[in-house]
């Protein structure tokens, strides 16, 4: 399949530079490569650790998933042959049993989408296990992406930019992790090639392929926004040749809304969340989140700090009249326009709430 934009290098990823080790072979060649980046790379890696503040009574709050999730990432994991007899199923009947079983390891929402080679990444870049080098070309050849979404808690994700945000971003990782990588080895039992695409080891843009999958649309903040549940979710991927009938992207206003709405933007500490218009990016027109100003108040609050998440107008309680409202803003401009002014009303401008008595304050 010919890709129709230039295809996304991982290696220009933020985090992909976070895991340069200064001296090594990779720092030496990506810098020489965009030298203009080093002194903005070089500010923020003299700031402390990602996760700096957590007590060390709940440190493993963050890193026990994330430990896991690491041994959900490696190569012989994610992927592996398929069985040798192929199952003969109908796309229809395939993609039922493909969504059921998602549903069953936990995924609130599902979709299915032709692969397009835009949203595979060019080159290996974030995660390096021995197998898949640093700037290694990346093939996924598959036709068919199936996107996986994880509603998160918005209790813990309104403690932002607290850990008990941080918390529950790790805790709903794993667990898209690990529902991807059973449901890849489930394909695989089928007869077909199938691969996990996780936080721990992706070679696809989930978001994207979420949005052609029909589970929303791109939001301002650079997120996925869902009817069900606003941007409040975490997303897996598993790409694979089972045929499989797919579904369509979606419109439910998020572009009309996002145009209008400029909460996240506001409560956004370092203004990386454009307040403008959209804007050309790899020849595509969209809002653009500032990586580096993100990442740079992440190494600031010890966190993922969530609040473009928690702000929101769409990620609010699971209340009836939150559903009634964001089920209006779906179907009609004059909703949107009457949630946007109800909002400030109902629920008053961003300010995290109280952590739960079961996580530890933060250490200074």
């Amino acid at each position: 399949m010919n890709s129709k934009h230039k295809r996304y290098d991982e290696r220009d990823n933020i985090f992909s530079r976070r895991d340069l080790v200064p001296g090594s072979d990779a720092f030496d060649a990506f810098y020489e490569s965009h030298p203009e980046l080093k002194e903005l790379d070089d500010e923020w890696r003299k700031r402390p650790e990602f996760g700096s503040g957590i007590h060390a009574v709940d440190m493993g709050l963050f890193t026990s998933p994330a430990d896991i999730m690491w041994e959900l990432g490696r190569p012989d994991v994610i992927d592996g042959s398929p069985a040798t007899a192929k199952q003969k199923l109908s796309p229809q009947r395939a993609a039922l049993k493909v969504k059921t079983f998602a549903s069953r390891l936990g995924a609130d929402l599902s979709g299915i989408s032709p692969l397009k080679q835009d949203f595979v990444y060019s080159h290996r870049g974030r995660i390096k296990y021995a197998e898949e080098p640093w700037g290694s070309s990346i093939e996924c050849q598959h036709a068919f992406a199936i996107s996986l979404g994880f509603r998160e808690d918005i209790q813990l994700i309104k403690t932002a930019p607290f850990p008990g945000e941080l918390f529950e971003s790790a805790l709903v990782y794993y667990r898209s992790a690990a529902a991807a990588v059973v449901l890849a080895n489930y394909i695989r039992s089928l007869g077909y090639a199938a691969r996990a695409h996780h936080f721990r080891n992706y070679q696809v843009l989930s978001v994207p392929l979420a949005v052609e999958a029909g589970l929303g649309e791109l939001a301002r903040c650079g997120f996925l926004l869902t009817k069900e549940y606003g941007n409040c979710l975490r997303l897996s991927t598993v790409t694979t040749d089972l045929p499989l009938q797919i579904d369509h992207p979606i419109d439910i206003g998020v572009q009309d809304f996002c145009d209008r709405c400029k909460l996240c933007a506001d409560a956004c500490p370092s203004g990386a969340i454009p307040q403008g218009r959209k804007f050309d990016t790899r020849d595509v027109m969209k809002w653009q989140m500032d990586d580096v100003k993100c990442y740079s108040y992440w190494s600031k609050a010890g966190t993922d700090c969530g609040m473009c998440i928690a702000s929101c107008p769409w990620s609010q309680p699971d209340v009836w009249y939150h559903n009634i409202a964001a089920d209006w803003a779906s179907k009609s401009k004059l909703a949107r326009i009457l949630l946007l002014w109800l909002y400030p009303i109902v629920y008053g401008p961003y300010k995290p709430k109280i952590s739960p008595d079961w996580i530890e304050p933060r250490q200074r």
